[in-house]
């Protein structure tokens, strides 16, 4: 997802980036708690005819769907944030907070958009500035990254 906030005169604005998410952690939660409950009853019944060893494996198996869905709940919600001054291009990453940060003089700084290898990936966006290269939005889908294309030509001095 592609959120913009740019001024057209002076082509300075923000533009924050994040993955698509179709399920929110209410829908998660309910989903293994579904799983949980179908995964249990069989346990138990293969309990009750003396196949004890099902219900640990089956209690091991939740505890590592539980926390598949946690990581991937958790690698939805890290974004980008492109402050675009009138001085510099700065970058924040992460997924409560900053956890890093990097600016590029706005003046030497290049957008660089490399072409897919097949026709079916997204192009690949990064900036560029005194021999350093940083990608940006390589969580994002292919419509998405065409959109923030066309949002970084419209902070691009002419």
């Amino acid at each position: 997802m592609v959120v913009t906030d740019i001024n057209e005169t002076n082509r300075t604005g923000t533009i924050i980036l994040r993955p698509n998410h179709s399920w929110s952690w209410q829908a998660n939660v309910l989903f293994l708690s579904f799983l949980m409950a179908v995964s249990m009853i069989i346990a138990f019944g293969f309990l009750f005819v003396g196949a004890w060893v099902i219900l640990p494996f089956s209690i091991l198996e939740m505890t590592v769907v539980a926390l598949c869905i946690h990581h991937c709940v958790k690698q939805c919600k890290r974004q980008e944030v492109i402050t675009i001054s009138d001085y510099e291009v700065k970058i924040e990453r992460g997924i409560k907070g900053p956890s890093q940060i990097q600016t590029f003089i706005r003046t030497w700084a290049t957008w660089r958009v490399q072409k897919p290898r097949h026709p079916w990936d997204p192009v690949s966006l990064a900036i560029r500035s005194h021999g350093q290269e940083l990608e940006i939005g390589s969580f994002l889908n292919r419509r998405d990254k065409t959109y923030l294309v066309s949002q970084l030509k419209r902070v691009t001095p002419v």
